[in-house]
């Protein structure tokens, strides 16, 4: 079973890829573990950026490349590997404009700034109707019309066991194994991996990032990091861990589960721009640890993944909950109001004392942090942490604590690689015939130790479609 390329992952990365070279025409196999293609395009909000895009320019919205290049360096105050985002910010405007070029709709206000981290200097963020089901959509038809063609082999359910390395050790196939546990053996020149992160593989997580108390992903359940993990068996070199980053927000719904659902219910505090805090913020001892209305998302990221357990308790009391705008994202004020009920991750209580009972926080400090934080109110003056907004003070009943964890939706370690995206060993020479691209590169790689609002996707997609033209 011979081909020109071997693509491991169907995902954005992998699809990109196998189009490019599809429609160059070359005999291109893909192998994907999942029962369909996509990836985390089907779960994934969809945010790309670049700079200098045709959509851009029709809004009168001047950017470059450079521009673009400028401020992803500044947001991750020079971390990120250079020259691979000077390689994706150049690619960033041609990737967004193939999409539209192929039927992408665009939102109606993209592109835009976007808060949910530090924010661009200025309107870069594309994004569509439909999240990353809008990138799928276009990228699917592109794809399964290379199968027709038979340009495409598309083999489902069918995971990486191994690599196939001949005497002068290049890279020359692959080993997989099928849910029944079939070995089949399939050559090519050039092997793409494109299998993703590992942010749902707890063990391999913990083991990479042993100073974190306790994974909870929100992630694919298929982002086992296969890939990294069978290519270091070859010498690849895996870095940039220590650059790693979690996101708040997070809620555990089943404790003990180590499962967030971003799409299922979402704590609104990862940053102070799209909602302004109305809540009380306090740690495991019951104790405030940061000025809620912090702006910077990035600090805030960084002070809760300090706290020992990585999670924070949100306090606040009925009349917060009426006339604040809705704490957890896509959940109505009834499945609040019904979870509370369930005492696991969300409580009420009629008495202060009857709270951290409940919740388990400690009584004493507690009730002497909020006793503290409703005279800082009444003063409108926070002398311990600088809180601007001090209009919600917690004093009618019932009264509520939802507590939240800093989760991983990505991971930032991957295989390093060299300028022609060929996987590297130590001594900087290439693994002939392995090439990479996608999140098994990590986001430290394209994003630094910050998270930048598009730099996973979309050099994923410009990646992809360099490997396909090799």
């Amino acid at each position: 079973m011979q081909f020109d390329f071997i693509i491991v992952g169907a995902g954005t990365a992998g699809m990109a890829a196998a189009i490019t070279a599809a429609e160059r025409g070359r005999r291109v196999l893909v192998i994907e573990k999942d029962n369909r293609i996509g990836g985390t395009l089907h779960l994934t909000a969809g945010q790309m950026s670049a700079g200098g895009s045709k959509v851009q320019a029709e809004k009168g919205i001047l950017d470059t490349p450079k521009a673009h290049f400028d401020d992803v360096m500044r947001i991750n105050k020079w971390s990120a590997d250079a020259w691979m985002i000077r390689l994706a910010t150049e690619e960033a405007p041609k990737t967004i404009d193939w999409l539209a070029e192929n039927g992408f709709e665009f939102a109606e206000d993209s592109p835009k700034i976007v808060h949910g981290h530090v924010p661009y200097s200025t309107p870069r963020t594309h994004f569509g109707k439909d999240m990353g089901r809008s990138i799928l959509k276009v990228l699917t038809p592109l794809f399964d019309a290379q199968v027709q063609k038979g340009n495409i082999v598309l083999k489902l359910e069918l995971s990486l066991n191994n690599l196939l390395i001949a005497d002068n050790q290049q890279v020359v196939g692959i080993i997989t194994m099928s849910k029944k546990q079939t070995l089949r053996h399939f050559y090519a020149d050039k092997i793409v991996l494109t299998t993703g992160g590992y942010a749902s593989n707890h063990k391999l997580f913990s083991k990479r990032h042993p100073s974190v108390s306790r994974l909870i992903s929100t992630a694919s359940p298929n982002a086992q990091g296969d890939g990294i993990v069978i290519a270091e068996k070859y010498g690849a070199v895996f870095h940039n861990a220590e650059k790693a980053l979690s996101t708040n927000g997070g809620i555990e719904l089943e404790p003990n589960s180590g499962r967030s659902d971003f799409w299922g219910v979402w704590a609104r505090v990862s940053n102070a721009v799209d909602r302004e805090p109305h809540e009380l913020y306090v740690n495991d001892n019951g104790q405030r640890f940061i000025n809620e209305d912090e702006p910077n998302p990035d600090v805030r990221e960084r002070v809760v993944a300090a706290l020992p357990n990585r999670r924070f308790w949100i306090i606040f009391d009925e009349n917060t909950r009426k006339t604040a705008p809705p704490l957890l994202l896509w959940w109505t004020a009834d499945q609040f109001l019904e979870e509370t009920k369930r005492e696991k991750v969300m409580w009420q209580a009629d008495t202060l004392n009857a709270l951290a009972d409940k919740t388990g926080l400690p009584k004493h400090n507690l009730l002497n942090t909020i006793n503290r934080f409703n005279a800082y109110i009444d003063k409108q003056r926070d002398v311990d942490f600088g809180r601007k907004l001090l209009n919600d003070n917690i004093l009618h009943p019932p009264f509520y604590a939802v507590l939240t964890h800093a989760i991983n939706l990505i991971t930032f370690g991957g295989l390093k690689v060299n300028k022609k995206l060929q996987v590297v060993r130590q001594n900087g020479e290439p693994i002939k015939g392995l090439y990479a691209a996608g999140e098994i590169l990590g986001a430290g790689a394209t994003s630094g130790n910050a998270f930048c609002g598009g730099m996973l996707l979309t050099p994923a997609l410009s990646f992809g479609r360099i490997l396909g033209r090799l």
